[in-house]
């Protein structure tokens, strides 16, 4: 990697910083929005760039759910998802369920699992789907 890459542009910290502080997970469009309020200058190509350059450095996950379009996570951990089929919200699942997987089919397969992927979809919390907190 070269070294360009590897430093820090002020652009890439501020999407960083805009995907970090989020609560949820953020299209390349609502990161824009975000960082526009502090760079007004900055164009949805930088957004872009700048998102897939961090999830390539492992700063940030990208997700292709099989929605309309991509999030992106500040969450590194392994982890599911959640879709709400009522308002297509995405919502974290306890890190547990993905770690249970993998050891379930490590038993069965008797061998080693890279990443284990999950993706439900359901009800969000807002939707009516429960209560609980992960």
């Amino acid at each position: 990697m070269t070294e360009g890459i590897r430093r820090k542009s002020k652009q890439r910290q501020l999407v960083l910083e805009a995907v970090k502080h989020s609560c949820c997970h953020p299209t390349a469009e609502e990161v824009f929005q975000i960082v526009r309020q502090k760079n007004p200058n900055i164009s949805l190509g930088t957004v872009y760039r700048n998102l897939n350059l961090l999830a390539e450095l492992g700063e940030i996950q990208k997700l292709s759910l099989g929605v309309e379009c991509d999030h992106f996570d500040k969450m590194l951990l392994e982890h599911g998802h959640l879709i709400c089929k009522n308002c297509g919200a995405i919502e974290d699942l306890p890190c547990t369920l993905s770690a249970s997987i993998r050891s379930l089919l490590e038993e069965e397969r008797k061998q080693g699992v890279d990443t284990v992927s999950l993706t439900v979809t359901g009800l969000c919390k807002q939707c009516g789907g429960g209560h609980t907190e992960y």
